[in-house]
């Protein structure tokens, strides 16, 4: 790890990814001028960046569904960097034999359910999940209405500690995240898109009048539950499907 610390190395793969707020991203890019390990590190992603490029272009790529699969399969201990290489290598050797992913019948927004299962992954593959940490459900209200700019409920789910929050993208649109850490050790995301948004309408059209069910491409479970209005709130986790919809029954109607 070129990075001057293990935090500005996570910030770093954040950047890269496109993630976080137009401030932060502008942090990252004042502190590459000044920071020599972390404009070395950060030029480490180019090249990937170029691959990824060119990999479009070409006839044969590596599906983004088993890329996805793959991801979640990448040593937690590994760099940022070294775990994206290693998987756009394993991805890639499994690609070129033939692999072949199948779809499931779901009934779910295809884009969605792999947003999900993309976001919820990739925050429980980092060291630290979680954006803003906290266990005090008004903290982190407080926290997701400062930073991602409305107001949402924070639920107590009996069984699961609190971590606190991350801001996601759920079709392009920036959204809160609320993360979990069931009994036994077992990692859980809720999702509450805006009111209105191309995600909330996606998943109550799912919905439907109660609470549904279904398994993600990657294998995660993800359950819907209508609010009203034309709203609705997400829980993914590989959890029991009885307990994420516990978990969703504890948000207010």
């Amino acid at each position: 790890m070129e990075a001057c610390s293990p935090a500005w190395q996570e910030r770093l793969s954040a950047w890269f990814d496109g993630e976080g707020p137009a401030h932060e991203r502008q942090a990252v890019e004042q502190h590459l001028t000044r920071c020599v390990g972390c404009a070395r590190e950060a030029a480490r992603y180019a090249p990937l960046r170029d691959a990824l490029k060119a990999q479009a272009t070409t006839e044969t790529h590596v599906p983004p569904e088993l890329m996805a699969r793959v991801s979640r399969l990448a040593p937690r201990s590994r760099p940022a960097f070294r775990g994206r290489r290693w998987m756009m290598g394993l991805a890639a050797a499994l690609a070129s034999v033939g692999v072949l992913w199948t779809s499931w019948p779901s009934g779910m927004n295809d884009a969605l359910a792999m947003d999900l299962e993309r976001h919820h992954l990739k925050a429980f593959s980092r060291a630290t999940p979680c954006e803003f940490e906290s266990a005090d459900p008004a903290e982190v209200k407080a926290w997701v209405a400062r930073e991602v700019g409305y107001a949402v409920e924070v639920p107590v789910v009996p069984g699961a500690t609190l971590l606190g929050a991350r801001r996601c993208r759920l079709h392009g649109q920036l959204s809160a995240s609320l993360l979990y850490r069931h009994e036994g050790g077992m990692a859980m995301t809720l999702f509450l898109p805006p009111p209105g948004s191309p995600a909330a309408r996606e998943a109550a059209s799912f919905a439907g009048e109660e609470t549904r069910c279904t398994q993600g491409p990657i294998g995660e479970r993800i359950c819907v539950a209508p609010r009203g209005g034309g709203q609705a709130a997400l829980a993914v986790s590989e959890l029991a499907q009885p307990v994420l919809v516990d978990a969703l029954a504890h948000l207010a109607p």
